[in-house]
């Protein structure tokens, strides 16, 4: 394996030098995606640092609000099946995280937790919410309990799909361990070069993989899907902000305080056959709150609202004691 990626880094260097040369550089224009994606409920939030964020709000029952964190190299858009399941009882709202989506860079070029629970805020004020319940995935799932554990007077319930846990354990060991267990892509972005090679021209081979890797059905990692990621990916900008991302989830905690125990409600789901992070991790979080509903999905991997939007729903909708 190593030989195979220090083959691949040459490779890499090759291509490199020829997209440099003939100064291809595979960005996407902002209004051309804009006029692909941003349709039907889609919005845009303007914040005073110039960060134009991409949102959408569905659904009309104010007694139960849900707002929703996609994770690391997702989008809004990851969400649609489930938003369509819950947006009659709920009321729905979706954000595509700074760095990702239709929101990609921002100027000050922080994506940090503090960015996040900042757009988080805003958005949640811009809109006259005072009090939801915040549903993550992965990443998202990581920012979603840290925003509770800021700020419970807001955060009514916590919903966490297959998320990222405490890094100081099964996250931070799955994120930096260099043995050939780690998935193909989490390996080729662990080198430096390739690092630097994808801040300029990411090959499509990446979100397939990648989306190969996080689905347990490989029938639904189709070439559409797979498609919409990568290209939200070119949106220009967006490869450095995601990359400046990535080094600061390798990073750590960023100086999180952990709790001893959370105080509000949590429904925990995680894939068995979750292959970015293992289900033992969501175990282990479910031990700082009381009483947490745990579910375990069989046949599933890191993505449950797109492997079975369906089960998540019903398990969303008894947790929030909705009435069907």
């Amino acid at each position: 394996m190593k030989q195979f990626i220090s083959a691949f880094s040459l490779a890499v260097i090759i291509s490199f030098g020829i997209l440099i040369y003939t100064g291809i550089y595979f960005d996407i224009p902002r209004e051309k995606l804009e006029k692909k994606y941003a349709l039907g409920p889609s919005a845009f939030l303007m914040l005073n640092d110039g960060s134009r964020i991409h949102y959408r709000d569905e659904g009309a029952n104010d007694e139960s609000i849900i707002l929703m964190l996609h994770g690391f190299n997702g989008s809004l858009f990851n969400f649609e099946s489930l938003v369509s399941l819950l947006k009659s009882h709920h009321r729905v709202v979706t954000i595509d995280l700074p760095g990702f989506g239709l929101t990609g860079s921002i100027p000050k070029s922080s994506y940090t937790f503090e960015t996040y629970f900042e757009v988080i805020t805003a958005l949640s004020n811009h809109l006259n919410i005072e009090e939801f319940s915040i549903l993550g995935n992965s990443m998202g799932g990581g920012i979603a309990w840290r925003y509770a554990l800021k700020y419970p007077e807001i955060v009514s319930n916590v919903i966490l799909l297959s998320s990222s846990g405490f890094e100081d354990t099964y996250q931070k060991k799955e994120l930096n361990r260099e043995d050939d267990q780690r998935p193909i892509v989490w390996r080729l972005m662990s080198s430096t070069v390739i690092r630097f090679f994808l801040s300029y021209y990411t090959p499509k081979f990446f979100a397939t993989q990648g989306l190969k890797t996080s689905v347990f059905d490989q029938s639904l990692a189709t070439k559409e899907l797979a498609h919409q990621f990568h290209e939200l990916t070119l949106l220009e900008g967006s490869r450095k902000a995601i990359l400046s991302r990535l080094s600061n989830q390798r990073g750590g905690n960023e100086d999180i305080k952990f709790p001893k125990e959370f105080k509000m409600r949590a429904l925990i789901i995680h894939g068995k056959e979750d292959k970015i992070i293992p289900f033992e991790s969501s175990l282990n979080l479910a031990g700082y709150f009381k009483n947490p509903v745990v579910k375990i999905y069989d046949n599933i991997g890191h993505l449950p609202m797109i492997e079975d939007p369906e089960k998540v729903a019903n398990d969303v909708n008894l947790f929030l004691k909705v009435k069907i």
